[in-house]
């Protein structure tokens, strides 16, 4: 039996709800039943103008406008907080599932959202978080500067700090150059430090022909950047999108590169449906945002976690969609093995996204790669865990023979 069907929990649950500022805000236009189906019948909760209002354990007879329904061990893992709303509504993650107005439940997706975050809450002691936060950046006092470079008739946009042995720094999906800003900082003491903005990005250009929607796109078009730029053998480093795309750089150009370091990514990232993608057009801003917030690690302090989800929400919904359908029709199982560069494929433990079997998998195919793990981070490490995330690099870096002090 899950706490879910029981009348004194719901209504602690409608407590925790409408005391939650966040909560009330995004829910203050929102007015219908949410009703939560479990194995022995549902509960449901009627919300109006942003207060719960009523909750009934055995279901409202007037039906309900969203609908989740699963069983009851996954609603438990729900209130235990090992899963929230993204998690549990993934395929192979989770097993719950919407019914209903499903396109409410994206066109509302931070009243879902955080009504999931609360329900871990219900029923436990409330005081300060004992979680000791990741370290701050630490720069290099370096400058960094903003160029504008001319490729394929794209006026692109990057920044880079310091000199010595290039680091050329590719984005996550929906976000742009800002996201290495720490990684600008943190490693031009040794390193030339280079972070561009994608194509329809941020200061980019969008192309003509429109936003990309295939990581094979960027490779192509990455690939003149570099050249144009008069970068030989650089070091290259992405993160989830960008990730995925410096494994597909490295095999196709092999002897191009003189380390990869692929940051949340994998070989194979089916992960983002086709309706996903859909509801981005709709209401991808709030979406994205959510999404951010969820993916983000425990140890992140909450300043760093509330740039995470504003950079990523700077995008457009057809950027985002471009991205996201690159992302998700990504499968290079077949062709890292050529990669020769040595290559480090680094995750946080909390991104549920990228979990670690999956990155595990992509580096039994690629021959004497190295898996590093930061903890509590999430799928935004230079700019949760800026650091870590830059002390590691640059072991990495050291060990590879790369570096001013090598």
């Amino acid at each position: 039996m899950t706490l879910i069907k029981d009348g004194q929990w719901l209504n602690q649950f409608a407590e925790e709800l409408n005391s939650d500022a966040d909560w009330t805000a995004a829910a203050r236009y929102f007015d219908g039943r949410i009703q939560f189906k479990h194995d022995s019948g549902f509960s449901t909760l009627a919300v109006l103008s942003g207060k719960v209002v009523a909750v009934f354990p055995e279901g409202s007879p007037l039906g309900a406008d969203i609908v989740v329904s699963g069983p009851d061990d996954e609603w438990q893992r729900v209130l235990d907080g090992k899963i929230d709303w993204f998690e549990a509504l993934s395929p192979g993650l989770g097993r719950l599932e919407l019914e209903g107005n499903v396109v409410a439940a994206w066109q509302y997706v931070d009243v879902m959202a955080r009504a999931f975050d609360a329900m871990k809450r219900v029923g436990k002691p409330k005081g300060e978080s004992r979680v000791s936060w990741s370290p701050g950046p630490k720069p290099s006092g370096k400058e960094t500067t903003g160029h504008y470079i001319t490729v394929d008739g794209v006026r692109v946009y990057y920044e880079e700090a310091g000199q010595g042995h290039p680091i050329v720094c590719f984005h996550a999906a929906s976000q742009d150059s800002l996201m290495y800003r720490h990684v600008l900082d943190g490693l031009s003491d040794e390193f030339r430090v280079i972070a561009v903005d994608a194509p329809g990005h941020s200061k980019s250009e969008l192309p003509a022909s429109g936003p990309f929607h295939s990581l094979t796109r960027h490779a192509e078009f990455n690939e003149r950047l570099m050249q144009a730029l008069g970068l030989e053998r650089p070091t290259i480093i992405g993160c989830s999108m960008g990730g995925n795309l410096v494994l597909e750089l490295g095999a196709r150009n092999p002897d191009a590169y003189s380390a990869i370091i692929s940051a949340e990514g994998a070989d194979y990232t089916p992960t983002v449906s086709d309706f996903f993608l859909d509801m981005l057009l709709m209401n991808g801003t709030q979406i994205i945002g959510a999404w951010s917030r969820s993916m983000t690690g425990y140890r992140t302090p909450p300043d760093r976690a509330q740039e995470v989800v504003w950079q990523i929400s700077r995008t457009t919904p057809q950027v985002m969609r471009g991205d996201l359908t690159g992302y998700a029709n990504f499968d290079q199982r077949c062709e890292v093995g050529k990669i020769k560069a040595p290559v480090m494929l680094l995750r946080g433990d909390a991104d549920w996204l990228v979990y670690q079997e999956k990155v595990e998998e992509t580096a039994s195919r690629i021959p004497g790669s190295k898996i590093a793990v930061l903890a509590g981070t999430g799928h935004y490490p230079m700019t949760e865990n800026p650091l870590e995330f830059c002390d590691t690099v640059r072991s990495f870096l050291r060990e590879a023979g790369l570096g001013s002090t090598s």
